[in-house]
């Protein structure tokens, strides 16, 4: 059985989707019942969880492997690393931990930061750990899609840095192939979208899908700070999500490989395929 640990989000859905169609049983954690009524119609065992001292080691039992997915916060790092010691104390022995391509020594950013030192942590830990770090997701785009809608532009403080962006939907299903799959073995996959773009390509790309010019305007991080701060309550998630798009604007994710293509077994989602299956999300207003 594979347990996934934030069942009920875009990665984690994806990963128990895809599980359930090869009928490999699926268990999950999740703090948000509302989402999962299909997932469990279709099989899958969701234990709503709060905190990590409601954890028992028999809500790993039979659990083959973990893919451990949660979403960023102030709480993530002590999150992550509480739920990979009760799975490695109840006698799991591999976790896949959907990480950051910006994880490293190096990074300065609230979000990557953590997931290195999440990594370290889990490391140490008697089970064989293996980390997917994926580039920017595309979903991501949604988050500006009122301005795509309402005014033809995508407004970002990332000036020409480049990423390949990937798919919730293809993140999870690697992780789930993972889990499910002794011959893939390395410690760290490097997932990535087909090809490297700036975001004036982006927007190209947006505006051939949706039928207009839709025009790329870099800002400034101030900017960008202030116009999270109206949309955001959360000031800790403003700042940390300020930094991060610092670290991308210099060049953190200017990043290719082909780990996406071969956990998959076929091309990655492309962009063009992603904006038209949500064209009513940035439909002109």
């Amino acid at each position: 059985m594979i347990l996934i640990t934030g069942i009920s989000g875009r990665v984690g859905s994806a990963a128990a989707r895809h599980l359930l169609h090869k009928n490999v049983a699926v268990a999950g954690f999740t703090r948000d019942r509302s989402k999962t009524g299909i997932l469990e119609s279709e099989g899958a065992n969701i234990t709503r969880v709060d905190g990590l001292e409601k954890l028992k080691p028999e809500a790993f039992e039979h659990v083959d492997a973990v893919i451990l997915v949660t979403g960023n916060g102030p709480q993530q790092k002590e999150h992550e690393i509480g739920l990979a010691q009760c799975a490695s104390g109840a006698g799991v022995n591999r976790i896949i931990k959907i990480s950051s391509l910006e994880a490293s020594p190096h990074a300065t950013a609230p979000f990557p930061k953590a997931h290195y030192d999440i990594e370290q942590s889990i490391g140490a830990m008697p089970v064989q750990l293996q980390c997917l770090r994926p580039n920017f997701f595309m979903e991501n785009l949604l988050l500006f899609a009122v301005g795509i809608s309402k005014a033809n532009v995508l407004s970002l403080p990332l000036g020409k840095a480049k990423t390949a962006m990937v798919a919730a939907e293809d993140v999870g299903v690697a992780a789930a192939e993972m889990a499910i799959n002794s011959d893939y073995d390395k410690p760290i996959y490097t997932l990535c979208g087909e090809n490297l773009c700036d975001f004036y390509e982006i927007a190209a790309q947006l505006s051939l899908a949706l039928g207009r010019k839709i025009e790329y305007v870099p800002q400034s991080l101030q900017e960008f700070h202030a116009m999270l701060s109206k949309a955001i309550p959360s000031a800790w998630h403003v700042d940390a999500v300020t930094d991060l798009f610092a670290e991308i604007a210099a060049g953190s994710l200017d990043v290719a490989s082909p780990d996406l293509e071969n956990l998959l077994g076929r091309k990655p989602t492309s962009m063009k395929a992603f904006i038209a299956a949500r064209a009513a999300a940035f439909a002109s207003q």
